[in-house]
């Protein structure tokens, strides 16, 4: 029977499943190849994951491997196959094949990603010695802040490679790769840096704001000083200074930081954002979560491996909690919040990476997460000091503000409000300074004081209102004003009673000036006004009220004389 020609439909149809079926087959072969040599890729500076590349096995008590590659066969079929490691613990043997198909001799297996208490690796190659070295936490390092070691796989050769890891935890899944020591060595140098670097920064930002608490007494100073010196800590901790530097190696104090960075962050953002007063809901959260964090701080001690999934639990909560609070203050109008809110979200940019590889949700994307985390948690102490400064700028502002309203308010507490110049409380403050006990005789001396009586006054307001007498005290005062210099005042002391407190020296100027004063006053359009004064002086007298009552007499002396005979006038003590 005939058979109808293939429509082209069909014949991409076909194509289409013959390149999946083509796709399958590669992908088993790959799958089925657990013991196919894994060559080192030609690039040496691309590090090849033995992890991906080699088997996983569980290890077990007494399960020391071979020394000869020929038994190593049925060494690996008496152990259990995992496909990765326990987040929670335990003791495993990675066994991969490699072929150095470069030109590259020197290598390093760089066991990474997690805290590993133990680890051994063991290089086999045919005809040559066993190549073997310890490294972990508990280790010496042959590389600082790290756990790689040097191997030796000549161009062309094939290796056993076993690694075998144990830990109590393990805070990621790790990572084992195979990378040549020159590419290694910069790697090595390039992370120290940036770490050391940031955990300085860190630092020197804790004991500086640490230090300017002591000047202010700011309790959110305080809280971010805490912060941050738990921060320093606990990552100086998990990049294994405490362990290589100070010989400190006890895991049960690496989670105790991250605990408190909770603890602190929260008191933190509550003082500066000002929580409990714009979200209380929001505050009260917060602070269940301080109390979850030191709930669960113990654990540390008694759980060890879970204290890592737990801490993660709380720290992830803070910081929803930050950046919540953060948006919730920006928006009631609180500036500084911007920076306060950038700076957690720049933290969170990591933590999106390290917080669910913790909880093993994921892999590491990058090959330091713990690096990455540690710069973003830098970025966010110099943004929150950023966030600090822009309080301290605002507060400052609204303090020069509050200032000028004070300088305002004295000036009108010292200042009478009808004719403008200072009034009767300046009069006394003033003149209570100038015969201050602790005054030398020759500043008391060149004291000066003349009390000034307004005469005219009453007749003025009985027949033209008191409209025209207040323009009588009003032009009185500004001619009284031109007196004013850096070491003359003038006063009005009430009614029609005024005072110029000076210098002796200007005696003579102020004499004439009063006579002046009397003549502009006529000429001005007030008739009968006049001027009555009296002069005391320093060198009279030390005291205060003396130099007053001394002054007065002779204003009204001077009143009285000015008055025809057999005018009545007032007792003069």
């Amino acid at each position: 029977m005939p058979v109808a020609p293939m429509s082209p439909r069909s014949a991409l149809v076909a194509v289409r499943f013959l390149l999946r079926w083509l796709t399958a087959c590669v992908l088993l072969l790959g799958c089925t190849a657990g013991w196919a040599s894994s060559p080192v890729p030609a690039d040496p500076a691309r590090p090849l994951d033995l992890l991906r590349q080699g088997d996983l096995y569980l290890a077990t008590a007494g399960s020391e491997p071979p020394a000869h590659p020929a038994e190593l066969d049925a060494w690996l079929a008496g152990l259990q196959r995992v496909g990765r490691v326990g987040l929670f613990g335990g003791s495993y043997w990675l066994h991969a094949q490699v072929r150095n198909d470069s030109k590259v001799s020197q290598w390093v297996i760089d066991p990474h990603g997690s805290l590993m208490e133990r680890v051994q690796v063991r290089v086999m190659l045919p005809g040559a010695s066993l190549q073997a070295f310890n490294a972990g936490y508990e280790a010496e390092p042959q590389y600082m802040l790290h756990y790689g070691g040097d191997v030796l796989l000549p161009p062309g050769q094939t290796a056993q490679v076993l690694v075998h890891l144990e830990s109590r935890y393990f805070a990621r899944y790790p990572s084992v790769e195979l990378i040549d020591k020159a590419s290694y060595r910069h790697i090595v140098v390039s992370e120290n840096v940036l770490a050391i670097a940031a955990l300085g920064a860190m630092l020197t930002l804790a004991l500086y704001n640490l230090f300017m608490f002591y000047g202010t007494r700011d309790k959110a100073l305080l809280y971010y000083s805490l912060y941050l010196l738990c921060a320093t800590v606990a990552w100086g901790l998990t990049f294994h200074i405490g362990a290589h530097w100070l010989g400190f190696l006890d895991l049960r104090w690496h989670y105790v930081g991250f605990f408190l960075l909770p603890v602190f962050n929260a008191l933190f953002f509550l003082e500066f954002l000002q929580l409990p007063r714009i979200a209380p809901v929001l505050s009260r959260v917060s602070r269940a979560n301080i109390v979850l964090s030191l709930a669960l701080l113990p654990s540390c001690f008694v759980a060890l491996p879970y204290a890592h999934a737990l801490a993660t639990l709380v720290i992830s909560i803070s910081l929803t909690l930050a950046v919540t609070a953060g948006v919730v203050s920006l928006a009631s109008g609180f500036l500084p919040a911007r920076y306060f809110l950038a700076a957690f979200l720049a933290l969170i940019v990591p933590a999106t990476f390290i917080l669910p590889a913790n909880l093993g949700l994921i892999e590491s994307p990058v090959r330091n997460t713990e690096l990455l985390t540690l710069l973003g948690g830098t970025a966010d102490a110099i943004l929150l000091a950023f966030a600090l400064a822009d309080k301290i700028r605002l507060l400052a502002r609204q303090k020069d503000q509050y200032l000028v309203q004070l300088d305002r308010a004295l000036d009108q507490a010292s200042t009478d409000y009808l004719t403008g110049i200072l009034n009767r409380h300046a009069f006394d403050r003033m003149l209570q300074a100038a015969m201050a006990p602790q005054r030398s005789d020759d500043e008391v001396h060149r004291v000066m004081l003349v009390m000034i009586d307004l005469d005219g006054l009453k007749r003025i307001n009985d027949e033209h209102g008191h409209t025209q007498g207040d323009a009588l005290l009003c032009e009185f005062a500004r001619q009284l004003a031109t007196l004013k210099s850096e070491r003359t005042a003038v006063f009005r002391l009430g009614g029609d009673e005024f005072a110029v407190l000076g210098d002796a020296q200007d005696e003579g100027r102020l004499r004439a000036a009063m006579a002046e004063f009397e003549t502009c006053l006529q000429s001005a359009g007030f008739a009968g006004a006049g001027v009555s004064h009296g002069m005391a002086f320093g060198s009279e007298t030390r005291s205060g009220s003396q130099l007053l009552i001394r002054a007065d007499g002779r204003m009204y002396q001077h009143k009285t004389a000015k008055r025809p005979a057999g005018a009545s006038v007032r007792a003069v003590a």
